[in-house]
Formats: C-alpha cells, structure tokens, sequence
C-alpha cells in the first residue's frame, strides 16, 4: 500500500515538473516570436526625374547643374498620404542649390552632398509634417557648361 502511495506521488511530481516546463518553454518561445515579428518598418525607393538648375553668375546663365534626387520612403505612411512627397523634395532641392552663395559649380567636388541630403530630408518632414521620408539619395550630381549644352 505505502509503494502504491509513494508510486502515485511521483507520478503527480513527474506530470507537474513536465507541465511547469512545458509553460516555461512555451513561454520563451512566445518571446522570441514577438521580437522575431516586430520586422522593420517596410521601406520604398523612388527615383525622382532628374533635376536641372541654372547657375547664372554675372548676369548670363553659365550651365546646369543636374541633379537625380531618390527617396526612401515607409510604405504604411504613403498610403495613409493624401499627397506624395515627390514634388516636395524637388522643390527642396531646387531651393537649395539654386540659392545656395556657397556652391562653386566649377569644383563639385567641395560641394558637401551629406549636408544637402539632410536639409532635404529635415524640410521635407516639416512641410509634410510626417516622417514618411526615410532618407534622401543622390545617385547622380554633376554641372554642364553652358557652352557644352548646344554641342
């Protein structure tokens, strides 16, 4: 009678230690779901038309400065806007190299395109009071003289 006992309260041990273990496994598994479900935020590239803006020194126009302009952009935040970024930013970025007193066009190359991107990105949020645009590229960026144009 005591083996029967003895049998019956290790047998109540085994199942409750195998169902507490079970939780606790289930449980971490449940955690390491949720961090593996929380995915990034889905991102969209758009490439804009190319830019073209004239530098005019001394009264006469003397090239363009083209300029291809892409976005990323989230994709849950475009479909909830009414309008799409894409004019906004062209519109920044011809702001800012039409106007800007610092930008030699006949050395590019002292021209910082980190600084660019950013003001782009920073006004473009605050226009569309949204932070839809993720970043902003710039594949391409170069100045043709007026003199090359016809040619």
């Amino acid at each position: 009678m005591i083996m029967k006992l003895v049998a019956g309260l290790w047998v109540c041990a085994v199942a409750l230690g195998a169902s507490y273990g079970a939780t606790l496994w289930k449980m971490k598994q449940g955690q390491a779901a949720s961090t593996v479900t929380a995915a990034p935020v889905a991102v969209e590239l758009r490439k804009l038309k190319p830019l073209n803006v004239p530098m005019i020194a001394g009264g006469a126009i003397r090239g363009y400065i083209i300029a291809q302009v892409s976005y990323t952009a989230d994709v849950a935040l475009l479909k909830k806007m009414d309008v799409s970024p894409d004019p906004f930013i062209l519109d920044e970025a011809f702001r800012l190299l039409y106007s800007d007193p610092s930008l030699d066009f006949r050395n590019l190359k002292k021209f910082d395109l980190v600084a660019f991107r950013e003001h782009i990105k920073t006004e473009v949020k605050a226009r569309l009071k949204s932070d839809v645009v993720q970043d902003v590229l710039v594949p391409e960026f170069s100045f043709i003289p007026h003199e090359d144009i016809r040619k």
